[in-house]
């Protein structure tokens, strides 16, 4: 029979995140994910399989716990545009103030070439916030503080290609003021 887990799975999985997020999926070793879970090799192997497993369980987590976030945010804004505008203020305080980037974003470039799981994750995480972001374009041409008539689907996803580059901007130096200047010109395609 085996032994019930003595760790919060949570616990453990956030800290998994947060090695991966600092040297990603190649650089990050299995003695990194010991010292950062505080658990040791047979643990982590009994509990998630392997490396990969356990580095796909982490980007789960990660989406889950991002998408509480992303939802909470948009919905707390009073217009479309409100929306859209909080959103990427999110997006530039952690592009700024945090240079291992986000953890789907960096999988997006490092794993999803060739790995089928993590291509599947990143793009279940692009639908999710393209969707939200459609659904901010729609709900801003309704209330008016979005005026921009293109295609609302193709607005979301440029929308979404913009938070991809005001993180990969952020990973390579820019300041919060920097990164301000690139999403006002992304907003201005709604004007």
């Amino acid at each position: 029979m085996a032994r019930p887990r003595s760790f919060d799975s949570d616990v453990v999985l956030d800290k998994a995140v947060e090695a991966f997020r600092e040297k990603g999926f190649d650089g990050t070793s299995v003695e990194d994910l010991e010292k950062a879970t505080g658990l040791r090799r047979a643990s982590l192997y009994g509990a998630y399989g392997d490396k990969r497993a356990l580095y796909l369980a982490a980007l789960r987590r990660y989406q889950g716990t991002k998408d509480i976030s992303l939802l909470q945010t948009l919905s707390a804004a009073k217009t479309g545009r409100a929306a859209i505008e909080k959103l990427l203020s999110v997006v530039i305080e952690e592009a700024a103030g945090d240079p291992c980037g986000c953890l789907l974003a960096n999988a997006a470039s490092e794993r999803a070439a060739h790995d089928a799981r993590v291509a599947r994750c990143v793009e279940d995480n692009r639908r999710r916030v393209e969707g939200a972001l459609l659904a901010a374009v729609l709900r801003g041409r309704a209330d008016g503080s979005v005026k921009a008539r293109g295609e609302a689907r193709a607005s979301a996803r440029f929308l979404f290609a913009a938070t991809l580059g005001l993180r990969a901007l952020g990973r390579t130096g820019c300041d919060r003021s920097e990164l301000r200047a690139a999403a006002g010109e992304a907003l201005r395609t709604l004007d």
